[in-house]
């Protein structure tokens, strides 16, 4: 609920009246219920399918991202630092920088905290859009030649505005001399480096929405709100493509933030606000009298940017396109979680919820440690990661070879699959593991396996697509 007041505020800074603001704000809900090109739904894990040992080279990316489909994760720190406090801290700052209120300079400061305390991405984010606000309003106030006494006073200005991005440079500071330890194996953030374009299309999309974005930023800052409001909002996103999004600059940021997050610098692109604004248009083509040369260029605009809109519709993201999958809207009286794997908690807690499992990565990376939080999970997501960073990288190798046994190798590799059957006993007979949940199609190839090491081995049940298996000392826990 807190979006439409986020866009309606935001719009009222820049210079729409309330009932265009109000309707502005309907405007940014409906760009953010378009649907992306190839959203993965809001449940946790309903992509897993689609990606699940794949190379992200094979992946359908394009889109995967965008607006629409992260706006379903509001509940999330990183959603809300994208889709809230960004636009927050972009209308913050221009009304600081046209009025000099301090008490804008506070309530940026409480931001930038805030953000940081929500998702890491706020610590290079929100700095980025206060000092790209400065320089665009430098530039306006340079292109509209204003007096030297104006001049200087952006200037000291802008040096205030320094005061709220302390907090999120200190501690990147902080990370850059390894007072505050960095981790020590970063293979889980992706590769060191990637296409421009393949970056850009993950939030951006296709060809059409390509398009839409530009016509987009193009036509409401300059066609639409126009005057002092519509050219910061130019000059702001100008200074966004040079500083942030520039691909002679790619590498540097991929350098520095990780070449697989650099699409978070897309989000510093307010196109949901700028759906918003679209309904400053209203007051300018209701006005009565004949049609003016302004009323008729507002009116080219706002068509232009209807035209692409329908050209790069897609669907409606409340529209389930596959429900037993997750892929589609998540209501607020749904779980997150995907129903089977519910179901399969719900049946097996009595016998899993002190034990040891070994689950697939879809489901012991998500759902069942949430649900079960007494359980402990032998592979969790990311397994490497975490015990690689703990200084024993084999553990972790382990596990996950082990995990890759019961999902079920597809590689057909004979020696392949051997190792990873050995890797799978190595973890069962030393007690690492005393309950598996394999696939129902892996199922007898792995029980297979469990009773070659102890013939007690059986299965328990079978629900969710999964089969719970337990030694034959195994009772319920409660």
């Amino acid at each position: 609920m807190s979006v439409p007041f986020v866009f309606y505020w935001c719009a009222r800074i820049f210079g729409l009246n309330r009932w265009p603001a109000a309707i502005g704000a309907f405007l940014g809900m409906c760009f953010l219920l378009i649907a992306d090109e190839s959203p993965f739904g809001a449940l946790l894990g309903a992509g897993f399918r689609f990606v699940a040992g794949q190379p992200l080279s094979s992946i359908n990316t394009t889109g995967m991202l965008g607006f629409g489909t992260v706006s379903g994760y509001l509940w999330q720190g990183k959603p809300i630092v994208w889709i809230l406090l960004l636009p927050i801290g972009l209308a913050l700052s221009y009304r600081y920088l046209g009025r000099g209120n301090r008490t804008d300079l506070v309530w940026l400061t409480f931001l930038g905290v805030a953000g940081v305390g929500l998702s890491n991405p706020a610590l290079y984010s929100i700095p980025a859009v206060i000092g790209c606000s400065w320089i665009a309003f430098f530039v306006v106030e340079l292109v509209q030649r204003k007096n030297k006494v104006d001049f200087w006073t952006q200037i000291h200005r802008g040096m205030l505005l320094l005061i709220p991005m302390i907090y999120p440079i200190g501690i990147l500071g902080l990370l850059a001399l390894n007072i505050i330890p960095k981790p020590i194996d970063t293979r889980m953030y992706g590769p060191t480096s990637m296409s421009w374009p393949e970056a850009m299309h993950y939030v951006i999309g296709g060809p059409a929405e390509y398009l839409r974005d530009i016509i987009l930023m193009i036509g409401v800052p300059l066609l639409i709100v126009r005057g002092r409001n519509g050219l910061f909002l130019f000059f702001y996103l100008c200074v966004v493509w040079l500083l942030c999004l520039n691909p002679l600059l790619a590498p540097w940021w991929m350098k520095n933030i990780f070449a697989y997050t650099y699409f978070r610098l897309v989000y510093l692109l307010p196109l949901p606000l700028l759906c918003a604004l679209i309904a400053a248009a209203g007051p300018r083509l209701a006005h009565p009298g004949s049609l003016s040369r302004a009323r008729l260029i507002t009116a080219f605009a706002v068509s232009a940017i209807t035209v692409t809109f329908a050209y790069s519709f897609r669907g409606v993201s409340i529209l389930p396109r596959d429900p037993a999958l997750g892929i589609g809207w998540k209501s607020p009286t749904e779980w997150q979680l995907l129903p089977e794997n519910i179901a399969f908690a719900k049946a097996a807690r009595k016998y899993i919820a002190n034990a040891k499992l070994l689950a697939p990565n879809w489901t012991a990376s998500c759902e069942l440690p949430l649900l079960l939080p007494e359980m402990k999970i032998v592979a969790p997501r990311l397994v490497v990661h975490y015990f690689a960073n703990a200084g024993n990288s084999n553990e972790g190798v382990l596990r996950l070879q082990a995990q890759a046994f019961v999902e079920g190798d597809k590689s057909g590799d004979p020696q392949r699959i051997r190792l990873l059957e050995a890797k799978f006993r190595q973890v069962i007979e030393t007690g690492r593991a005393n309950a598996v949940a394999a696939p129902e199609s892996q199922s007898a190839r792995v029980l297979t396996a469990l009773q070659s090491i102890d013939p007690d081995w059986h299965r328990v049940l079978e629900t969710g697509g999964l089969v719970l298996m337990l030694p034959g000392k195994a009772e319920p826990s409660g």
